[in-house]
């Protein structure tokens, strides 16, 4: 399992967090976007549409109560309810270790303009090496470039 800890800005999050998301779908995985609130989802839900003109990523909210087989390649869900049949999940809030069990990858983004998110973000890091995973860092100067996954 390898996570790719990603610098941004809180303006620049939510945007960022589609093209990772527009990445991983042009690659043919399945990519399940984890929020905390359904507010959040809807946002996501539209910038998926609207983040790109020449882009069209496939997705849905989902409701864990609808949890089963599910077409789309690209599902938004609120709370901790991880899904089977998913290759990515991309938080968009907290990073959560105990929920990336069944997942080739997962997407936490370090947002470098929030003190105190960003130290959450350095003390998840630690942990996330100390405990086996193959963490990823990718700058702001460079979250833009993709990395090739091995996954």
């Amino acid at each position: 399992m390898q996570i790719f800890f990603v610098e941004t800005l809180a303006g620049e999050q939510r945007q960022l967090l589609c093209r990772w998301v527009e990445y991983f779908y042009e690659d043919g995985r399945r990519v399940h976007i984890m929020t905390e609130s359904t507010l959040a989802a809807q946002h996501l839900d539209e910038l998926l549409w609207t983040f790109s003109q020449p882009s069209f990523v496939p997705h849905r909210i989902l409701s864990s109560a609808h949890a089963g087989q599910v077409a789309e390649p690209v599902i938004i869900t609120t709370g901790e309810a991880p899904m089977d049949g998913f290759d990515i999940l991309v938080f968009d809030g907290p990073l959560k270790l105990d929920l990336l069990a069944g997942y080739a990858a997962a997407v936490h983004f370090v947002v470098r303009d929030d003190s105190e998110r960003l130290q959450e973000s350095r003390l998840m890091w630690q942990t996330a090496r100390d405990g086996g995973f193959r963490t990823h860092h990718v700058s702001y100067s460079s979250n833009t470039r993709f990395p090739s996954l091995a996954v």
